[in-house]
């Protein structure tokens, strides 16, 4: 099951220079996933009445080719490959405009318990195992990420409010795209071009929780850690430039 949908870009996607790249693309994917589980009643909107159970997602990971202007729609396509992982789903995505790949991408998600508190399997849902699709997608596998301070450089300080908050009651997701993305001034973004990202998440954040960023640059590789005031790793994430 392949699901589908145009999307004109929109003014409020785009970064400083006036056009859609990582972030806006971002918010695309998440959308896209989000409704592909709506689509097929099991998504976060019934899941918690329901089941008492809510999707997590837990890594994402993004190749842009290119950043798009507001003048053409997108085409974006979002599918589940063939896997037997029992608890935990991953979803590609491909955004295209006129033919041409503009960026693609794979989100990992695993179903969370919220009374147990703890991460449970598919069949907790009844989540159909026949949607998966052959489509073919040259995507790179998920890389393990460090969480190793050595070495990295303090930037800032970010603590947790409420619009940084979701449905669960945590910070949101794309809000690290946000954290760690502010890591860097204009200067360094009208000089360099984010080819990849991936984003791994480690540990929930709360309202008033206070988050601390940091950042290491390699040559074409960049590589950020945000933790807790209790030193504790929430997110990583990795940024190669061209």
């Amino acid at each position: 099951m392949i699901f589908e949908k145009d999307y004109l870009p929109q003014f409020r996607e785009a970064d400083r220079d006036g056009n859609v790249g990582l972030r806006g693309y971002m918010n695309y994917f998440q959308d896209m996933a989000t409704h592909y589980m709506h689509n097929i009643q099991k998504g976060n909107d019934t899941l918690p009445d329901e089941y008492g159970i809510v999707w997590m997602y837990t890594k994402y990971k993004m190749q842009i080719r290119r950043k798009v202007d507001f003048t053409e729609a997108l085409n974006m396509e979002t599918w589940i490959p063939e896997e037997k992982s029992p608890a935990v789903v991953h979803q590609n995505l491909l955004i295209s405009r006129g033919g041409e790949a503009c960026a693609w991408g794979c989100v990992e998600s695993c179903l969370y318990h919220l009374a147990r508190k703890r991460l449970v399997r598919l069949k907790e849902i009844d989540f159909p195992m026949d949607i998966a699709e052959s489509k073919e997608f040259e995507m790179k596998g998920f890389q393990k990420l460090s969480v190793d301070l050595d070495g990295m450089e303090y930037v800032y300080t970010h603590q947790v409010r409420y619009t940084d908050l979701d449905k669960t009651g945590h910070m949101t997701n794309l809000k690290y795209v946000d954290l760690f993305l502010n890591a860097f001034d204009s200067k360094f973004f009208e000089e360099f071009q984010i080819g990849e990202f991936e984003l791994h998440f480690l540990d929930q954040c709360f309202e008033g929780e206070v988050i601390h960023v940091y950042k290491r640059i390699f040559d074409d590789r960049i590589s950020l850690i945000a933790i807790h005031d209790s030193k504790i790793p929430c997110a990583v994430a990795a940024i190669c430039v061209r």
